[in-house]
């Protein structure tokens, strides 16, 4: 079984404007769009989990109708809160801030919103309750339909790989999700919007803590 995480829709918003947390919207027709590309590459029994923002919502709940299976909503899936930079042009932020970012990746938190840890210490949450989620789901469904944001899909795979690499299941420790941080901010590869990405799960999965 495997969590099929895809990109939300490109947003009405310019490209050079900062967004995470923001609530911004879809296009009609662009949402569309992405259902009919959508449809012919996904299972037909797969429950569906989305980020609560509504550039994923409107997908997924377009997505469960057409499929006629579950939808659920994963508050920790939403994208990385950038506090005041939020809806600002990059090129209106000054670069001593965007700098001061680059050189404390860790414990800088761009516009007073949220570091990466702590971004990270979420994901976690949703990663652990995907999983579970899945399990729960397993009889008769084939995979989990997870629609979230670029960076949510790349702190889940991070916390996939940290999690392939431990001897014995634990939850990650202050400097576990460092740790995952990093391995999210490190991986530079494109998402596009509306792409599907699989992401296996364990067969196997560890006690709940």
């Amino acid at each position: 079984m495997a969590l099929l995480l895809i990109r939300h829709p490109r947003p009405r918003i310019d490209q050079g404007h900062c967004y995470g947390s923001n609530d911004v919207e879809v296009a009609d027709e662009v949402w569309q769009a992405s259902l009919a590309a959508l449809l012919p590459q996904l299972p037909q029994r797969a429950a569906i989990v989305t980020s609560p923002l509504r550039r994923c919502a409107v997908l997924a709940q377009a997505l469960a109708d057409a499929l006629r299976q579950p939808l659920a909503v994963e508050p920790d899936l939403r994208e990385m809160d950038f506090g005041a930079w939020e809806l600002r042009a990059w090129d209106d932020i000054a670069w001593s801030e965007v700098e001061a970012w680059n050189q404390d990746l860790l414990h800088y938190a761009p516009g007073g919103g949220e570091t990466l840890p702590a971004v990270a210490r979420r994901m976690w949450r949703a990663w652990e309750r995907l999983r579970r989620h899945a399990q729960a789901e397993a009889d008769g469904v084939s995979d989990l339909i997870v629609v979230c944001h670029a960076g949510s899909i790349r702190m889940l795979r991070a916390c996939a790989a940290w999690q392939t690499g431990q001897r014995q299941a634990s939850a990650p420790d202050a400097a576990a999700l460092d740790a995952i941080a990093l391995l999210a901010v490190q991986e530079r590869g494109e998402i596009a919007y509306g792409e599907v990405m699989r992401l296996a799960l364990p067969q196997q999965l560890p006690p709940h803590p």
